[in-house]
């Protein structure tokens, strides 16, 4: 009876350090049914638009800035993935995946997005395999057309890229259907 009590004591002790240890994990990785961004897109669902927009610009390059806007949804939604879930070990491979389609885009506009998604590569995750990759990187090997950013700045600011697809308010001045 007197070990039996020693070993309900040790393991209470045990139990009372190991407590505010495990209290303090975090769930890291975003579960594959979650949705996110504005068009609720699961972390499966942004992987297809990655592997889709890099099959079509990849048969024609010509095709690239009209996939903007499907690409931007995936945009939209890693930045809600990375911050509700800051450390999943996900993020950085589509964070970087997703910049690289956009500087195939050769706009401003995509630059400005591929730089959202390396700021969240480099800022969240810098000591990932990824942000390694994207600081040795240079305007060559994305794909980036050095003419395009002579004439347009890479870091243009696009206040809100989902503005343009937003309809004019009832009663406002704007394109009329008849």
């Amino acid at each position: 009876m007197h070990v039996a009590l020693r070993i309900t004591l040790a393991l209470a002790c045990a139990l009372a350090f190991a407590l505010p240890v495990l209290a303090d994990q975090k769930t890291v990785d975003a579960p594959v049914d979650e949705y996110f961004g504005r068009q609720n897109i699961s972390p499966l669902g942004i992987d297809n638009m990655i592997r889709d927009t890099d099959q079509r610009e990849s048969s024609d390059p010509r095709t690239a800035a009209r996939l903007y806007g499907a690409l931007m949804a995936a945009e939209d939604a890693l930045e809600d993935w990375a911050a509700k879930y800051p450390h999943d070990s996900w993020i950085p491979k589509r964070a970087y995946e997703i910049s690289h389609l956009f500087l195939r885009m050769h706009s401003a506009e995509a630059n400005a997005a591929a730089d959202r998604c390396r700021t969240i590569l480099l800022t969240q995750f810098p000591t990932s395999r990824y942000a390694a990759l994207a600081q040795d990187e240079t305007p060559m090997t994305t794909a980036v057309d050095p003419t395009v950013h002579a004439q347009e700045p890479r870091s243009a600011e696009v206040s809100d890229p989902w503005q343009r697809f937003a309809s004019p308010a009832p009663g406002s001045a704007g394109p009329s259907r008849k």
